[in-house]
Formats: structure tokens, C-alpha cells, sequence
């Protein structure tokens, strides 16, 4: 795979398998627990003090096996290996999480939760910096992000399909989301994760950023990559642009069901709001794709950003009952589509600041980039969800309650909509002015090959050496 040449759909769809299986899994992951507390007897209390142990987990988790992965990848130029050892992980996790007893202890599911967490972060920090590069091409790039958003989307859908295929399979007597549903998904699990895993890791190649040139005197270490991490200045400037957004939004997760349900009284019609918004967001896929392929990316994701940040803001201004019901009918969905667009266009742009990185320091840092991307969409936002739950409450919101105070009106409606605006407001003049655009994408690119060209059978490079190389390049 040369710079220039286009990615088959062949490989495209090769690579993009073992998404549809994360999708898959990860699809009950924020249903688990109300399921277990359903069905199980186990107590809200005690389930979330283990989801808050496991987030705390995660905080050390990621770091660790982002950096441990760019270490290994530092000397075999591969990160098959990691998937490999997730994918048994991630199995023998999920086995057990999602098929327990009738009457399992809190400490049963807090192990195998871990587990499975454990053997997903094992597997997909290496196969997001598998992805970043496969290829080093702008357009190309942003195509490998697209089909992995795509494959995991299929993945979910996959998931809520089952209680379906299941009835009318004779399998069970109801589409209810329960202990049969996830232990039918257990079994999907082991017949399939294993065998598309290697499937993909037999059929795709390492990638063209599978051979690193390090500098001299580089250890690898902690210290090292923090200093580098301080003066990435694309990398701060994205984060900046990226924290608002997840952290914000993320408020708004645990708030959405109580602002439609329970302050504008559409709890029958929410159903009817998720399902617009979702062939929206299949829609948004390949469209923003497809302006990310043919505009500059970060200015593509920074309009989508106004966009979803108008829509929030007039949502705060839906009234209650059913006058309420096609304001958001008509913005909620809307508001689905914008944000979908920063899935494929940060992991990309995360791409194009590792090639800098290795540009200017002859380190992949890929696994760590793509932790902490990861941990900000799967940790953060589940603890900014708590957080926006907290908050209504501190304002005053009553759940119970058929008519909210004053401040409690104005509590639900800041956190569930005016705050996401104002994280979307904010971060889109960031990310307009990201310093890593097409042309300076390709002038790296170039580097790149022309350095690794004269590297090539060369003893490793010392500082002050590949800062004249690089100039050079």
C-alpha cells in the first residue's frame, strides 16, 4: 500500500469486522446493570459503586496499555499480538458478565465487568492505532475511520436485533431486553469474536507506519512521553476542542429521559424521537464522511459543531405536552447527525498528529493517542452522566414530581441542552484553526518517506541529527 493508492473495499471490510463485534458487545454495556438489578436482585447502590470502581480502573488502565502497546510496536512493528491477547480476554469476560446466575453476588459482577473492560481495552486501543496507520493518505485516512464508525453502528444494531431473531426462532417468548438476551449475545460472542478477529488479523497488513525510526537515546519513558505530550501543540489544540465537547454532552446522557419524559411529559413519544434520530445518524455517516474526504476535516467537524449547538439551543425553548413533540421531532434527530461527524473526523485528525509526532521525534504514539481518545468517550462520558444527574438534582428537579419549580425547570433544561451548546459553541472556533491541514498533512507524509528512505539500514538517529534530517526532508 503506497501512499497513493486507494484502499480496496476488500481490505476495508476485512479491517472493519472486528468493529461490528465491538459494536456488538458494547451495545448493552449502559443496559447491563439495569438488567442485572431487574432480574438478579442486585442493588442500584451496589451496581453503581462498582461502575464507579471500574471507571476508576479504567483511569490507570488506559494509560498503561496504550503506552505498553507503542512499546512493543517500538520493536516488532505489529499490534496483532494485543488483539490477540484481548480477544481471549474480552471472551472469557463477557462469557461470564453476560451469563450469570439467577442470584449472582455484587463482587461477581464487578470481576468479570473488569474483565471484560480489560479485554476490550487489550483489543481496541491496538486496533484504533492499527487503524491510524494503515495508511498515512488524508483521504484515505478519514475512508478506514468511516467503515469503523460504520462497523460499529452495525454492530449495535446487530445487538437490539436479537431478542427479535430470538422470538421468532422460538428461542424465547418475548423482544424484552433481558438475561436471555445477553446470554444469547454471550454465545454470538465466542462462535464469532475469535473467528473474525483472526480473520482480520491474517488478511490486513501491518500498515505503511509499521516501521518506526527512533532517535538515539530514546527510552520510551513515562517522563519522556509526558514532555512530549506538553509540547504537541496539535495534540493540546485538539483536546481543548475535544473535552468541552465529550464532557458537556456527556451531561446530557443521564438527563435526556427525564427532560422528555418527566419535564415536557412525551414519555410515550420518546421511543418515537429515538427512532427518527437513528436513520439520521446511519445518514450522517457517510455524509460527513464524505466532506471530510473532500474539505478539510477539521473545518467540516468545527460546522457541525454550530450546527449541533444551534439545535440544543432552540431545544431549550421546546414547550411542554405535545406542542413540544415536533420541535423535538425535527431537532433531536438533527442534533444525532452533527454530532455523529466527530467520530470519524477526530480519530483521523488523531492520525495525522501521530505521523507529526513521529515526524518531529521518530516515536509512534498511537496507542497512547488512541487511549486517551478512547478513555474520554467511554469513561468521561459516563461520569459526566452521573455528574448532569447530580446537578439536576442540586437544582432542585424532582423526578416524581408532575410540575418542576422554577429552578428546577431551568436546572434540567441548562444541563440537558444549554450546556452541550455551549461545549459545542466553544469548541468550534478551536478546531477551525487545527494546525495540521491537507497540504501540511501532505508535506509530513512526504518527510516521512523520504527520512525513513535515508534511515533505512541506519543505526538510530540522536536528536540533534534527525532535527537537521527533518529540516532536510
Amino acid at each position: 500500500m503506497s501512499d497513493n493508492s486507494s484502499l480496496s473495499r476488500r481490505l476495508l471490510l476485512a479491517f472493519s469486522l472486528p468493529a461490528v463485534m465491538q459494536g456488538l458487545m458494547h451495545a448493552p454495556e449502559f443496559q447491563v446493570q439495569g438488567i442485572y438489578a431487574k432480574y438478579t436482585g442486585l442493588s442500584l447502590t451496589a451496581l453503581a459503586g462498582a461502575i464507579l470502581l471500574t471507571r476508576l480502573f479504567d483511569a490507570i488502565t488506559y494509560p498503561l496499555i496504550g503506552h505498553w502497546s507503542d512499546l512493543s510496536f517500538r520493536r516488532s512493528g505489529s499490534r496483532k499480538p494485543w488483539i490477540v491477547a484481548g480477544t481471549v480476554v474480552t471472551v472469557c469476560g463477557i462469557w461470564f458478565l453476560f451469563r450469570p446466575s439467577q442470584q449472582p453476588s455484587i463482587t461477581y459482577y464487578t470481576l468479570w465487568a473488569m474483565v471484560s473492560y480489560v479485554g476490550w481495552k487489550l483489543t481496541e486501543i491496538p486496533y484504533a492505532a492499527w487503524s491510524l496507520g494503515l495508511t498515512r493518505d488524508y483521504v484515505q485516512r478519514t475512508r478506514v475511520q468511516l467503515w469503523l464508525t460504520m462497523g460499529a453502528l452495525s454492530g449495535t444494531l446487530l445487538f437490539f436485533s436479537v431478542p427479535f431473531a430470538a422470538k421468532a426462532l422460538g428461542l424465547t417468548d418475548s423482544t424484552e431486553l433481558n438475561l436471555q438476551t445477553l446470554s444469547l449475545t454471550a454465545v454470538l460472542v465466542l462462535a464469532c469474536v475469535p473467528l473474525i478477529n483472526l480473520y482480520s488479523l491474517a488478511s490486513v497488513p501491518n500498515g505503511e507506519a509499521a516501521s518506526p525510526v527512533p532517535r538515539a537515546g530514546s527510552t520510551g519513558s513515562w517522563r519522556e512521553l509526558v514532555r512530549a505530550m506538553a509540547g504537541n501543540r496539535p495534540l493540546l489544540r485538539l483536546l481543548a476542542a475535544t473535552v468541552p465537547v465529550i464532557l458537556l454532552n456527556g451531561f446530557s446522557t443521564g438527563t435526556t429521559f427525564l427532560y422528555v419524559d418527566v419535564y415536557l411529559h412525551l414519555g410515550k413519544q420518546l421511543p418515537l424521537i429515538q427512532l427518527v434520530g437513528l436513520p439520521l445518524t446511519l445518514l450522517g455517516l457517510p455524509f460527513w464522511g464524505w466532506l471530510c474526504q473532500k474539505f478539510e476535516r477539521h473545518r467540516v467537524w468545527a460546522v457541525s459543531l454550530v450546527a449541533a449547538a444551534a439545535c440544543n439551543g432552540v431545544m431549550a425553548f421546546a414547550p411542554i405536552g405535545q406542542a413540544g413533540l415536533y420541535l423535538m421531532l425535527a431537532l433531536y434527530p438533527i442534533t444525532l447527525f452533527c454530532v455523529v461527524c466527530m467520530f470519524i473526523a477526530v480519530p483521523a485528525m488523531i492520525g495525522d498528529i501521530v505521523d507529526d509526532d513521529r515526524l518531529r521525534t521518530g516515536e509512534d504514539r498511537a496507542g497512547v493517542y488512541s487511549a486517551i481518545y478512547a478513555f474520554l468517550c467511554k469513561s468521561l462520558i459516563t461520569v459526566a452522566g452521573a455528574c448532569g444527574i447530580a446537578l439536576v438534582g442540586w437544582f432542585g428537579f424532582d423526578a416524581t414530581a408532575g410540575q418542576q419549580s422554577a429552578w428546577g425547570a431551568f436546572g434540567i433544561k441548562l444541563v440537558t441542552v444549554g450546556l452541550p451548546a455551549l461545549g459545542f459553541a466553544a469548541s468550534a472556533p478551536l478546531i477551525w484553526r487545527f494546525p495540521i491541514d491537507r497540504a501540511r498533512q501532505r508535506e509530513i507524509r512526504e518527510a516521512m518517506r523520504a527520512l525513513e528512505t535515508r534511515g533505512a539500514g541506519s543505526p538510530p538517529l540522536n536528536p540533534g541529527d534527525r532535527q537537521r534530517d527533518v529540516a532536510e526532508a
